[in-house]
């Protein structure tokens, strides 16, 4: 029987230096605690030794100036670079909120392209990366600015599926599970902002696929799982997510072992012995 174990986790928001006025964001996003996560995990990681971890984007806060971000981004690359076991990245929104183009992003994590696959113990899995709409200045943009994939990649995707005979697990940024995210604080409002907008497209490929056995994303800041279609789809929460506003970062990351076509996921946390104070 074939077993592979992977630890997944998102929004790290890793952030170099926090303002003194903070905003809505930045108070819900406990940037400062970044690090000391991150190196914990890491830790965990080395000394679980998994076959494999993935994180699912958003690996710095965006800064709106597009040097800072880079510095912040080959910052945050290069730590976790310290994770002794096979690791991969999706792309997420606020990595590239600031670039002219993805693959100033794709040049730091030494990848040729984003959106790619590989096979592992027996398993196929597949990294989804948005598209930056060139269109969109940094300050307008937002979300929107990478909010779906390219169509040369759709359908890479369904090529690749196509090929594929394993088990196969899709890791994405943005959330491909219809969602109203009634309670989530950064969706309920406008739920769109947190799914990916051509999403319809991937999961039409998807739910035809029997080879696909689950999806994980990140983005929404909580952990839920949802089905459509027949298919599994885990969201992963933030790592410095401050829930409740309680001041304490959630920490959370996602312990997963696969057997065969089972699946068994696991929610842990990484936990601050000693919060500061906002």
């Amino acid at each position: 029987m074939n077993k592979c174990k992977l630890i997944i986790f998102s929004d790290i928001h890793y952030l170099d230096k926090r303002p003194q006025k903070l905003n809505f964001r930045l108070k819900r996003k406990l940037t400062q605690y970044s690090i000391e996560i991150i190196d914990k995990l890491i830790d965990r990681i080395n000394m679980d030794k998994p076959d494999l971890s993935i994180c699912l984007g958003d690996l710095i806060e965006d800064t709106f100036d597009h040097d800072k971000d880079i510095k912040n981004y080959t910052y945050i690359w290069n730590k976790l670079k310290n994770i002794q076991t096979p690791f991969y990245s999706a792309i997420g929104n606020h990595d590239l909120r600031t670039m002219n183009s993805r693959k100033e992003i794709e040049e730091i994590m030494g990848y040729q392209n984003a959106t790619f696959s590989f096979d592992l113990k027996g398993y196929h899995f597949v990294i989804l990366t948005t598209d930056i709409r060139e269109d969109l200045g940094k300050d307008d943009g937002g979300i929107y600015k990478a909010h779906s994939m390219s169509k040369e990649e759709i359908n890479w995707l369904k090529k690749n599926l196509e090929k594929n005979k394993l088990p196969c697990i899709i890791f994405t940024h943005f959330g491909l599970a219809e969602d109203k995210q009634i309670g989530n604080y950064w969706f309920e409002k406008n739920p769109e902002n947190g799914l990916m907008s051509n999403r319809k497209e991937i999961k039409n490929i998807i739910k035809n696929d029997d080879n696909v056995i689950a999806v994980f994303n990140g983005h929404q800041h909580w952990t839920k799982q949802l089905t459509e279609d027949g298919k599994n789809y885990y969201i992963v929460g933030s790592l410095t997510e401050n829930m409740d506003m309680r001041g304490v970062p959630d920490g959370v990351y996602l312990e997963l072992e696969l057997e065969n076509r089972n699946i068994s996921v696991k929610e842990k946390h990484i936990t601050i012995e000693e919060p500061k104070m906002i």
